[in-house]
């Protein structure tokens, strides 16, 4: 009988426990229906106001001021020029910003990241911005020089450069975006930081790929580099391949005497260069490097012979008869996989 009273008892208390979470859930359910609608809500009556509002509209609070800052970084990549500064204003006199920079406070990193995003956006906050660039969380930090690098009064590069600890922490592909962005803006500020020699060879990298992306008017400047940079193994092939890239006049000589450097991954690029430059004048010293040592400098070589058209074409032929037989073998797989292309 005992027996029978304690499972009753303990079925008892089951069926209270179930009912209970049963209740929880319903309310829980009920209460993020009144969220959802209470949020469609607000978002029905801010939208109009961003968009064609008044200037200065009253300042929101609660959800509306939640909703009011959300629209206004999705608004912001589907608006531009004055409308886009329109809504800014709009979304400043609401009381956003001061939203952004709560949430720039907080414990998240992903709450910090997105604040920073959206606070770049806003003209007179650039000072506060680049504060987060001291910021623990090495995404965080990142997160503000991309959004930095897009605004007029970005910090100099060399400052970003050593708040992101680049070569240290940071090597995120997205540096060369960011370098392009900050050389849109101050492209002599960017060059500048190939000279300097405290600088990590990561950001060397990514400014140069930047400059070679910005376009051919600092063709010159990579063409001095690529000779003033010799020594350093790892970023003079880079130069020589954005040079390549460029395809600028500029960089003639500077290739040529690339091709017959004593370092092979200078040679290479050198090579890959005179390729994509299309620099006939080269074909000659490409076709003495079919012999070169290292199988790579001689497979860019000929690939670079097959880029230059005819004349490439025509050493390439020569050197298949060759009384040496590594050019010749070289010549020969290089036309061999020319005719299976």
């Amino acid at each position: 009988m005992t027996s029978l009273v304690l499972l009753w008892d303990v079925s008892l208390v089951l069926c209270v426990i179930g009912a209970v979470a049963l209740l929880v859930l319903l309310l829980a359910r009920a209460r993020a229906n009144r969220s959802a609608a209470s949020w469609t809500q607000a978002r029905a009556a801010v939208l109009p106001q961003l968009l064609d509002g008044p200037d200065q509209p009253q300042r929101l609070r609660g959800t509306e001021l939640e909703v009011a800052t959300m629209l206004t970084s999705e608004l912001a990549e589907m608006t531009a020029g004055s409308e886009r500064a329109a809504m800014l204003e709009r979304a400043s006199a609401m009381g956003v910003p001061a939203l952004l920079e709560a949430r720039l406070l907080s414990r998240s990193a992903q709450t910090r990241l997105s604040a920073v995003e959206t606070l770049s956006l806003f003209p007179q906050y650039g000072k506060r911005v680049e504060r987060v660039l001291d910021d623990p969380n090495p995404d965080v930090r990142l997160g503000a020089a991309l959004a930095l690098a897009q605004r007029d009064d970005a910090p100099p590069p060399s400052l970003i450069v050593e708040k992101l600890r680049i070569g240290c922490e940071e090597r995120s592909l997205l540096l060369v975006s960011m370098m392009r962005d900050l050389a849109e803006h101050d492209a002599g500020a960017v060059a500048g930081l190939l000279f300097e020699k405290d600088v990590p060879y990561e950001a060397k990298v990514a400014a140069t790929d930047a400059l070679a992306i910005v376009g051919p008017r600092y063709a010159p400047l990579l063409a001095y580099m690529a000779s003033d940079s010799a020594g350093e193994s790892d970023l003079q092939p880079r130069i020589y391949r954005a040079l390549g890239r460029l395809g600028h006049p500029s960089g003639r000589d500077t290739i040529l005497n690339g091709l017959k450097s004593e370092e092979w991954p200078v040679r290479a690029s050198a090579a890959e260069a005179a390729g994509k430059s299309g620099l006939a004048e080269a074909a000659d010293t490409l076709g003495e490097l079919l012999a070169d040592e290292n199988w790579w400098v001689r497979f860019r070589a000929g690939e670079a012979l097959l880029r230059i058209g005819p004349r490439g074409l025509a050493v390439l032929q020569t050197a298949r008869a060759s009384e040496v037989e590594i050019t010749r073998t070289t010549a020969q797989a290089i036309l061999a996989e020319r005719q299976a292309a």
